[in-house]
């Protein structure tokens, strides 16, 4: 007699078959291989950004240059000569002391080593470019200045007049100090022109890096 639990026995073996090929292939499943990270920026296009900013101010590369060079700027051995500051003493002359008290507008504040260090080498710097490229008017002192990097407000470039060329007084980017002078002057019959010339110094105590017009 044959039984009837044979066909069943069977099935159910070939089914506990089937379920323990899919568990072995889940468990052997590889696992999914990580997202790729992004890629890390290029050191190099610091490097680009930074040119980019020399690029866009001229000026960037020249203050860096003498901030570095004037940071461990000393004081001059040399004797302290007088200045428009003067040294807070009023001279026992009657007529020196009228002279300062007259003059008494063209006090400056005094500069540190380092601020005379870096004022000069800027003083030096639009020396040389007023000598290689002469203007003789405030829209082309202007161009010049900004040119070089310069931020030239109103007021910061003037007129010449018949001895000397258009002027400028400027309060350097950073700490300053300030760097005033003219353009070369024309050339005219019978005279020699002026020469171009730029200068440091401090603020005037009464405001400002132009020199303030008229005395007392």
């Amino acid at each position: 007699m044959t039984s009837r639990t044979a066909p069943f026995r069977g099935t159910a073996a070939a089914l506990f078959a089937a379920a323990a090929f899919l568990l072995a292939g889940c468990v052997s499943a590889p696992a999914p291989e990580p997202r790729a990270e992004a890629p890390a920026a290029d050191a190099n296009s610091a490097d680009a950004n930074s040119a980019d900013a020399n690029a866009a101010d001229p000026n960037a590369a020249f203050l860096a240059e003498v901030a570095a060079r004037c940071a461990t700027a000393t004081a001059s051995p040399t004797p302290a000569a007088s200045s428009a500051a003067g040294d807070g003493a009023a001279p026992a002359d009657p007529e020196s002391r009228k002279y300062a008290e007259n003059h008494a507008y063209r006090q400056q504040t005094e500069l540190s080593p380092a601020a005379r260090c870096r004022g000069e080498a800027h003083a030096a710097r639009i020396t040389a470019k007023l000598a290689a490229a002469p203007v003789t008017d405030p829209a082309g002192l202007t161009a010049l200045l900004r040119g070089l990097g310069y931020p030239v407000g109103s007021g910061d470039v003037y007129e010449g007049n018949a001895v000397q060329g258009p002027g400028f007084a400027l309060l350097l980017p950073g700490a300053g100090p300030c760097v005033s002078g003219r353009a070369g002057a024309a050339a005219t019959a019978g005279a020699s022109p002026a020469p171009a010339r730029a200068e440091a110094h401090g603020v005037y105590l009464e405001g400002g890096c132009k020199e303030p017009a008229g005395g007392h």
